[in-house]
């Protein structure tokens, strides 16, 4: 009998504090879930770190031990990182101009904005689909100083993987939500991950990228304590109706039509969230929703769990 293909691949959600890791199997018919890790670092990955050797060795050691202890068999690694480590924007082009002059104006855009030389940042870009919202030819540009590009690198050298890609976290969550749910083309939707003091506002139509919102909390009223539900509940809401007004055509409706919360906190209960909010669009985003799981990592799971803060890692990991 044929073996099934057994590929497996690495997700990482690296930080800085929050660090996630799944390994994924891609066989011929499906992706089989092998391990779920949360990895405590020992040093943060920000940019107080980046230029900190002995840091970086904490974090690849601390993978690397994770690899060791879980039996992870997998070498291929692929890593987010946390979007305020990139600069992203969404720019219109003129459909006419060619790749060279796509180049040029990417570049000089950039320079009006980056705080540092452009030489200094691994740069790329997409051409995005036109929306109800951006009705025309745009640019998706992103933008990562060299030095932390190659702080990853030495991290996945330490723990000796294989880096396969880094990718930002925001566009690691929206590939998790198109593999996990059938959506809409026209389907206004919202994506949003509660970090500890911060919730992320992801705006799709369909699966097409929007833009992004950023909200923190109140961090000296809470301090390392998690933010009470209500509070949380009540800014999603408040800004929910705000942020829309930002993609409104004026033919639809001013209101989101699917809401999915995940979180990068595993302690924080989004049931306790979805009953204060009592909308039926808001739902849990479910990572593991189209994948199979293995029986031995099915056993040690927690049936209480949503597991959704292993979204950013599910991302990666799927990638072909």
């Amino acid at each position: 009998m044929q073996k099934l293909s057994r590929i497996k691949k690495i997700g990482l959600s690296l930080g800085p504090r929050e660090t996630y890791l799944i390994e994924i199997a891609h066989l011929l018919d499906r992706f089989e879930v092998t391990n779920l890790v949360d990895i405590d670092l020992e040093s943060p990955f920000n940019f107080d770190t980046i230029d900190d050797k002995k840091s970086l060795e904490n974090i690849g050691n601390n993978l690397k031990e994770a690899v060791l202890s879980e039996k992870i068999t997998a070498n291929d690694i692929l890593i987010s990182l946390d979007y305020r480590m990139a600069m992203i924007r969404r720019l219109p082009v003129d459909n006419n101009l060619n790749d060279n002059e796509i180049n040029k104006h990417v570049l000089w855009e950039l320079k009006q904005h980056l705080i540092s030389p452009v030489e200094e940042y691994n740069i790329d870009f997409q051409k995005l689909p036109k929306t109800s919202f951006y009705n025309y030819p745009s640019l998706l540009i992103v933008s990562v100083k060299k030095k932390i590009v190659d702080a990853v690198r030495y991290i996945s050298k330490i723990s000796n993987l294989n880096l396969k890609l880094i990718d930002i976290n925001i566009f690691a969550s929206i590939n998790a939500l198109e593999t996990n749910y059938k959506v809409k083309s026209t389907e206004k939707i919202a994506a949003i991950e509660i970090a500890k003091n911060q919730l992320i506002f992801i705006m799709l139509e369909g699966i097409n990228f929007l833009g992004f919102h950023s909200i923190n909390l109140n961090e000296t009223q809470y301090q390392d304590k998690n933010v009470p539900s209500e509070k949380i509940s009540d800014e999603i809401t408040k800004n929910l109706r705000f942020f829309i007004s930002d993609y409104e055509t004026g033919k639809d409706k001013a209101e989101f039509d699917r809401v999915f919360l995940f979180k990068n906190n595993k302690d924080l209960n989004l049931n306790e969230i979805l009953e204060i909010v009592g909308e039926s669009k808001f739902e849990i985003l479910n990572p593991l929703k189209r994948l199979s799981i293995s029986s031995e990592i099915k056993e040690k799971m927690d049936p209480l769990s949503d597991y959704s803060e292993f979204t950013e890692s599910v991302g990666l990991a799927i990638r072909k």
